[in-house]
């Protein structure tokens, strides 16, 4: 199991679109944001190769400035994961919200 604790800076004016995409991705969730666009996040899953991978996808988000890892907790290293759960999407590209009609 590993957990990770993130910090996620959006542009504001993005900020209910970024949740809609945070909270539909696997093992995310949000405890906290401002009006600033600023959220605390979670990932909560089995593999920490998701969760990397998770954080990653979560940069490429539009209207997400930054990511930045501010905890990590593992257990049960020697477990062994089934591949099928490290290459679980992180976020459906075809369900994510779109920034359509913003201007940068």
């Amino acid at each position: 199991m590993t957990i990770c604790s993130l910090v996620v800076q959006s542009k504001p004016e993005y900020l209910e679109t970024v949740s809609k995409s945070l909270i539909s991705m696997s093992g995310v969730e949000i405890h906290a944001q401002n009006e600033y666009g600023k959220m605390v996040v979670s990932i909560d899953h089995p593999s920490r190769e998701y969760c990397s991978k998770a954080m990653t996808d979560m940069t490429r988000i539009d209207g997400v400035m930054s990511t930045s890892l501010v905890y990590e907790y593992q257990e049960d290293l020697d477990q062994d994961i089934p591949q099928s759960a490290i290459d679980q999407p992180t976020l459906d590209q075809t369900k994510a919200p779109t920034t359509e009609g913003y201007t940068i």
